[in-house]
């Protein structure tokens, strides 16, 4: 065994005393810190939760969502998403729609705090069937105002007559249906005929300038074109018209929440999402306009033309649910 002389024990226990000293200064320190911690926490909690829900969002702190209301909040009250979030989810969508053949036109527009962002979104684009949101929501403010009965009849002409979607055209000419009953089917079953025939009663002439004097800057009178923001400017007047005109503006809204396709913008988003929307197709070109009902609720407009018609209602599906993700899930 080795033998340790008596100067060599006393350095060792020196050495051990140090470390003990350390251990324990180290454990004064960070119980020092823990209490301090504790204490600043149980200060700063109390003035925090007594503050405005509003300020705590602005300041950061996640407090409890609250459900959505039909009044949407006013912009003043209501904290903004941050505009580099925005910026980020833009050129998210950028570089998304690249791989895709064609040009694909997004317009956001969060009905809560006023925030929005677009991608070719001013650029001319075929309406398509797009063009009946502002068709009813013009018939609408019109029924509203008393100058149209929804109850009147209009009767199905031959010149009313066209391809594509909707169940008239299988009827006679001839029939009779009343302006409220052509407003649904326009929508909900997107029915060219019924349009055709609220067009001819409303005046094309006098759609085309009230979607000029809603903010429209993609208008002409002799052609169906329109832009992704002006489509997601339409949209927006439904819903303050659901928001002010009540069992009237819930009927219209009805419709726009009942629509029979929903490929596109609602088809990957929870169920328990509700979507009023309104598709629009043509050869070459697929467009979906919707407010998307979530717990701050948001307008999504989006338009295409010259795409790949195998993968456009796909795109325009994860282009939603990325939308979705990004401003629902993430903020």
């Amino acid at each position: 065994m080795e033998k340790v002389s008596k100067q060599d024990f006393q350095e060792k226990r020196k050495k051990k005393r140090k470390l003990i000293f350390k251990r324990i200064r180290l454990l004064f320190i960070v119980t020092a810190v823990v209490l301090l911690g504790w204490n600043v926490r149980s200060f700063f909690v109390p003035v925090a939760d007594s503050l405005n829900k509003d300020l705590l969002l602005r300041m950061g702190v996640d407090g409890n969502k609250e459900s959505f209301e039909a009044s949407p909040p006013d912009e003043d009250t209501v904290a903004r998403i941050n505009p580099q979030d925005m910026e980020f989810l833009k050129k998210d969508l950028e570089e998304y729609i690249k791989k895709y053949n064609g040009k694909y036109g997004i317009y956001y527009y969060n009905l809560a705090d006023g925030s929005e962002f677009g991608i070719n979104h001013e650029e001319e684009y075929s309406a398509a069937s797009t063009i009946k949101i502002p068709l009813n929501i013009y018939l609408y403010e019109k029924i509203k105002s008393g100058e149209v009965d929804p109850q009147e009849t209009l009767t199905y002409l031959q010149e009313d007559y066209e391809e594509g979607t909707g169940t008239i055209r299988y009827e006679k000419v001839g029939k009779k249906y009343t302006l409220k009953e052509l407003s649904r089917l326009s929508i909900v079953c997107s029915d060219n005929v019924a349009a055709n025939m609220l067009f001819r009663y409303l005046g094309a002439y006098n759609i085309k300038q009230y979607m000029r004097e809603m903010g429209g800057t993609v208008v002409k009178d002799d052609e169906n074109v329109s832009c992704p923001k002006d489509m997601g400017l339409y949209m927006k007047k439904v819903y303050e018209f659901y928001q002010k005109e009540g069992a009237l503006g819930e009927e219209l809204m009805n419709y726009f929440l009942n629509t029979e396709y929903n490929d596109r913008i609602p088809a990957l988003l929870p169920s328990d999402i509700k979507v009023a929307h309104k598709i629009g197709t043509q050869v070459r070109v697929f467009n979906d306009v919707g407010i998307i009902y979530a717990d701050r609720p948001y307008i999504l407009s989006i338009m295409t033309k010259e795409i790949d018609e195998d993968v456009a209602a796909d795109a325009i599906a994860n282009i939603s649910k990325k939308v979705y993700d990004y401003v629902a899930v993430k903020n």
